[in-house]
């Protein structure tokens, strides 16, 4: 695989496996419970409960780092032989014992290396000096760590071998889990939740092979923990990437605001500007975040990563009495070799793995009934259908939208699908109907909604009415009213192949009441793959070599760009004749950027996979320009794509 150099916000490169039949080669005998079986079971950390004895103002904490066997798939699941931390006389956690202290506070923490080799630990310091310090530790060797808590933040530490750690995050083999949280608040300990995001990839994978497990708290869905609030609570988070991919953290139905955030040694200092509120935001490699949210809504909703590989059941690792299929090779795709829970056979939240967490959100107590949904206004037939070799050998699908009285061909597609365009306020029913080969469901990202209709098959509603999936031939009618108007999209979810890469996402447009789209000054620009595979470029509009956009200089334009790659970020911009052109942000997720936010700015910024963005451009002359994508984070082969603009004289 290459890596790509990132650019813009982002300082190092990484590198995303594709969401299905990712080759996986079976290390160390399967990797599953056979070396791990002598090995003390590490317990899943929901850092709730701080580590260390605090007396006078001192905190003491004693630490080990030793071989520990991990369930990320609960119980019954495959043991995984990984490094952890524990606290002396207890079991090791994953992630490891959680440091939290009020700012000021003196700490003392003693780590004892029981591995068999030596290891460097990083993190047990305060961050104000913005660097990261590295001390060698031999095995069975104890080393001291003194510190005042003084930078507020929700930082962490970790350790590794030489060649598995560096000095900005830990690596994804078995030190991908030798790590835990340091949190440091301004006042009192708080309540708030601390999730954090790690990564194992087993070593010795050939040439181009791939497998990663990604986890929160120690635990891969649909095993990760199950969160209960109440309408109107106040929440606030801190979300830790304590791995080495970046993570498009995306939540179902509501938004949520980023009040501040970090990588392992600075803090970004968000206060100093309103924050905006998003649905979809970047977390880097070893990069945290603190973020607030209120549900108004009963139901069933997940917060989990954007990025198809992240979330998909590819990740879950053979059950413990699982052997190597007969006939298998060491690249047998891991969808042959699933732990499939009793719970989620039903193909539907058992299609999901990795970085995932379930929010459920009960009423008020003496909270009236949810009022009955209000009758629509319009009524949409919206058709899934696939075409034979599109992609080569493999089908192409897309979303059609019927127009008129007979509904489209079986094998007529649009990629991107057929846009939506809706009126805030407006109630709509959509009917969807499946026509291609695979069950699935439809997600309306960005949208306020009642959970039923959210779109995670076996997941969304409440109680026992949860939304079915959509199997083959069968249809689903999603209702809502539309609170905001703005540039959101609609797309596969549940899909267990390559439909959302081979074309099933398309825009859905919220216009305000009386307003019309008009298609001269409206330009909605798709960021996607040009279809299925681990090397698939990138595509704009649905295309490698997109079709010439037309503008007239002098005239105001709003560009709606939608990033729904599988995998991949990048870098947009908008270039001219004469270089980088200009360009003023009015919109992030379909919630508009506060006045002091929507200055001219140069048209470049960083895109990726679940994130909206809309653009006021004025060409000043006429010339031929470009829309160019770069891809940054991703395996697919190097280069951009660009969508010429011919800008003529008015």
């Amino acid at each position: 695989m290459t890596s790509r150099a990132w650019l813009g916000r982002f300082s190092a490169p990484v590198v995303v496996a594709a969401a299905t039949a990712i080759p996986f080669t079976l290390v160390h005998g399967g990797d599953c419970g056979r070396k791990a079986a002598s090995l003390p079971l590490a317990a899943s950390n929901d850092n709730r409960t701080p580590a260390g004895t605090f007396r006078h103002g001192v905190l003491e904490v004693k630490l080990v780092a030793r071989a520990v066997a991990w369930r990320p798939d609960g119980a019954t699941g495959c043991a995984l032989a990984v490094h952890a931390f524990a606290e002396e006389g207890r079991a090791a956690r994953i992630p490891g014992p959680i440091i939290r202290v009020r700012s000021g506070t003196e700490v003392r923490v003693a780590v004892r290396n029981a591995l068999t080799e030596t290891i460097w630990v990083r993190g047990l310091q305060d961050r104000a000096r913005g660097t990261i310090d590295s001390t060698e530790i031999e095995p069975g060797a104890t080393q001291q760590f003194r510190f005042r808590a003084l930078s507020v933040g929700a930082w962490y530490y970790w350790a590794g071998a030489s060649g598995r750690t560096t000095a900005q995050y830990p690596m994804s083999t078995d030190d991908g889990e030798l790590l835990g949280a340091l949190i440091v608040e301004a006042d009192s300990i708080s309540h708030d939740r601390v999730f954090v995001m790690t990564r194992w990839t087993p070593r010795g994978l050939p040439g181009n092979t791939e497998y990663q497990l990604n986890a929160i708290n120690g635990r891969s869905w649909p095993h990760t923990e199950r969160l209960e609030y109440t309408v109107g609570d106040s929440l606030r988070w801190h979300v830790i990437n304590a791995s080495d991919d970046l993570h498009m953290m995306h939540l179902h139905g509501f938004y949520y605001r980023v009040d501040n955030r970090g990588d392992a040694a600075h803090d970004s200092s968000l206060a100093r500007t309103r924050k905006a509120s998003v649905v979809t935001v970047a977390t880097r490699r070893g990069e945290w975040m603190s973020i607030t949210w209120s549900p108004d809504r009963v139901g069933n909703w997940l917060f989990h990563c954007h990025f198809v590989a992240h979330m998909s059941a590819a990740q879950r690792v053979a059950s413990l009495d699982t052997q190597q299929p007969s006939g298998a090779t060491d690249t047998t795709p891991m969808s042959n070799m699933l732990m499939h829970d009793a719970a989620t056979s039903d193909m539907t939240m058992g299609d999901m793995g990795g970085l995932l967490l379930g929010v459920t959100v009960k009423p008020r107590r003496g909270a009236p009934p949810v009022a009955a949904a209000t009758k629509p206004s319009r009524e949409l037939q919206l058709f899934a259908d696939m075409r034979q070799r599109v992609y080569g050998e493999a089908p192409g699908y897309g979303f059609v939208l019927q127009d008129g009285a007979a509904p489209p061909a079986r094998d007529s597609i649009r990629i991107p699908g057929t846009p939506l365009v809706l009126t805030r306020g407006d109630p709509v029913a959509i009917t969807v109907h499946n026509r291609t080969t695979a069950p699935m469901a439809v997600h309306w990202h960005g949208i306020e909604l009642e959970s039923y209709y959210d779109g995670v098959a076996g997941w969304s509603g409440v109680a026992k009415r949860l939304a079915p999936i959509i199997a083959p031939d069968a249809s689903f009618v999603a209702a809502f009213t539309p609170p905001r108007a703005g540039t959101f999209m609609y797309h596969v979810h549940n899909e267990a192949g390559d439909e959302l890469a081979s074309g099933l996402y398309a825009p859905l447009i919220v216009l305000e009441p009386g307003a019309t789209f008009d298609q001269q000054r409206d330009r909605i620009i798709v960021i996607s793959n040009a279809g299925p595979g681990l090397h698939a470029a990138t595509a704009i509009n649905g295309k490698l070599t997109p079709d010439t956009m037309e503008f007239v200089a002098g005239e105001t334009y709003r560009l709606r760009v939608i990033d729904i790659a599988s995998n991949e970020a990048h870098v947009i911009a908008l270039k001219g004749p004469t270089g980088v052109a200009s360009w003023r942000q009015l919109a992030r997720d379909g919630q508009d950027l506060p006045a002091e936010q929507q200055a001219m700015q140069p048209a470049r910024m960083v895109a990726a996979a679940g994130i909206t963005v809309d653009f006021e451009f004025t060409p000043p002359a006429a010339g031929e320009y470009a829309f160019e994508v770069t891809t940054i984070v991703s395996s697919a082969p190097a280069g951009a794509t660009l969508a010429p603009i011919r800008v003529r004289a008015p």
